[in-house]
């Protein structure tokens, strides 16, 4: 009994960590209509600033680029994910130059099992099947979006929280079956669940069937396609801390790193960019918009000074994405990689589902013939503003205070000379993305209404982007909110996967 009340308590704490939400909202399929489940609903919404951010590379409908869009947690329609990226200009800010987006129609589900009796926490399925099932959908879209014609054309894989490890998983797949030019391919992804360090699935161990953890990735695995992984300091799912060095920070922001997680990733373009670098062809980025108690706090339309984030930060500091938790210079490993260390004793191999740590798992997806049923995605109407996901006429858009309207994307180098991005009201039919360098993008506006579209790195050396020798691949970026940007860049060899075995695709 104690050994299934442990189980039950500890799906439920990976649910707080991976399962995204933003404000309750009911959407139109073509089932009907459906309710998404709250995180909380915000009392101060404001239109997010709209701007491609500096380190995102451009994109053009007219080359023939695609967006393979693939929905978070409960993100049943894909209406969360184009909050957070199409509607604040991460593909484009000119409408008519945006690519093609597709949504990949997968569960989105996030259970366990005991046993043989699966226990549905959210949607139907265990967490490993929906990311083995969206993963092989999205694989088929890509490869369906390829258009040898179109010689410059790029495909985007977009994942974010659950469907992060959907995007690399597909990224690996197609490089292993040959069907798409690597230089076609490019990732992007935000708060990762197997962000290095300090993603949750290099965290917590992997016990439960259903929700099996698969630990740091190896970049080289994905060595000829561009990446970009970014991750909000405080996100739960990708930036949360080593509870054997910080346990009283890992369990004080645990909530408020929720609501980020859930509530707050479509102000990006308001945040600072604290962190980059590379690993291999991987980009990582770590934006800071605050302590995420004040964060969260004035979300909810609580008045809490910044000042106020400075004092919280300097009594329990919040993890740093991608950081490496060390006691008087040593690294400490996670709970989950004593795990593996106790394991190998034993000559025993952690349980792990990914394709690029499970060989029987990558076997079955490099034959794999799933049907492209990706959905287009749909322009909102005219006289629609787009503010965090959700369609909203214009007369009731509220327009950010002009005191805080600077924001958006970063320049390099200087943070005094990044300029900044003015965030305006939105009284078009998109979510009046501004412009950032020389970032133009788009999407079809032929697309048509989703159905319900389910959704289902490598432990790169730390830059700290306060020092003052960036190297030349970093890019200082970052304004508005909590202003300053920066960031230096050192590439080391990632760390690697647990290994082959375990698991595979934890079928119910």
């Amino acid at each position: 009994m104690r050994r299934l009340v442990l189980i039950a308590a500890m799906a439920l704490a990976g649910a707080l960590f991976v399962a995204p939400s933003t404000p309750a909202r009911a959407v139109a399929a073509d089932g009907g209509v459906i309710a998404t489940p709250s995180v909380a609903a915000s009392a101060a919404s404001s239109v997010p600033v709209s701007a491609t951010p500096v380190w995102m590379l451009p994109l053009h409908n007219a080359d023939g680029d695609v967006v393979i869009l693939i929905p978070g947690t409960t993100d049943y329609d894909g209406a969360d994910q184009l909050g957070r990226t199409r509607d604040i200009g991460l593909f484009g800010t000119d409408p008519a130059d945006r690519p093609a987006i597709r949504i990949v129609d997968y569960p989105g589900a996030f259970g366990f099992r005991i046993g043989r009796f699966p226990v549905d926490l959210v949607g139907e399925g265990t967490y490993n099947d929906s990311v083995d099932i969206g993963t092989r959908k999205a694989v088929a879209a890509v490869e369906a979006a390829y258009d040898p014609t179109k010689p410059d054309q790029k495909i985007v894989i977009n994942g974010y929280s659950q469907s992060a490890p959907v995007a690399m998983n597909a990224a690996l797949m197609i490089k292993d079956r040959g069907n798409v030019p690597l230089d076609r391919i490019v990732v992007v992804i935000g708060a990762d669940s197997r962000f290095p360090n300090t993603g949750v699935e290099n965290v917590l161990p992997s016990f439960v069937p259903g929700l099996y953890t698969n630990g740091d990735r190896d970049a080289a695995d994905l060595d000829g396609i561009q990446v970009y992984s970014y991750c909000v300091r405080g996100d739960s799912a990708c930036g949360i801390g080593n509870p054997l060095v910080h346990p009283v920070a890992t369990i004080f922001y645990l909530l408020p790193g929720f609501y980020l997680h859930g509530s707050l990733n479509d102000q990006i373009n308001e945040y600072e960019i604290v962190r980059e670098w590379d690993d291999g062809s991987t980009h990582y980025v770590v934006y800071d918009g605050g302590n995420p108690w004040g964060m969260m706090l004035r979300d909810l339309g609580i008045p809490v000074p910044e000042e106020v984030d400075d004092i919280v930060d300097a009594l329990i500091p919040v993890p740093m994405p991608g950081e490496q938790a060390t006691i008087a210079g040593h690294p400490v490993p996670t709970p989950r990689e004593l795990q593996v260390a106790l394991y190998a004793v034993f000559g025993a191999r952690v349980p792990v589902t990914d394709p690029d740590v499970d060989s029987d798992t990558r076997a079955s997806m490099a034959d794999e013939h799933t049907p492209d049923d990706s959905i287009p995605a749909t322009e909102p109407g005219p006289g629609v503003a787009v503010i965090a996901g959700r369609s909203t006429p214009v007369a009731e858009a509220t327009p950010p205070d002009p005191a805080a309207s600077d924001g958006g994307g970063a320049t390099e180098t200087d943070p005094a000379d990044s300029p900044d991005a003015e965030a305006e009201p939105d009284v078009e039919s998109e979510s009046g993305d501004g412009a950032d360098s020389e970032r133009a993008l788009d999407s079809d506006p032929t697309d048509a209404n989703p159905t319900e579209s389910n959704p289902t790195e490598s432990n790169p050396t730390e830059t700290n982007p306060t020092e003052s020798n960036p190297g030349p691949a970093d890019a200082d970026a970052g304004t508005g909110h909590r202003a300053g940007s920066g960031a230096d860049t050192d590439a080391d060899g990632g760390d690697g996967s647990d290994g082959d075995g375990g698991d595979s695709s934890d079928s119910d």
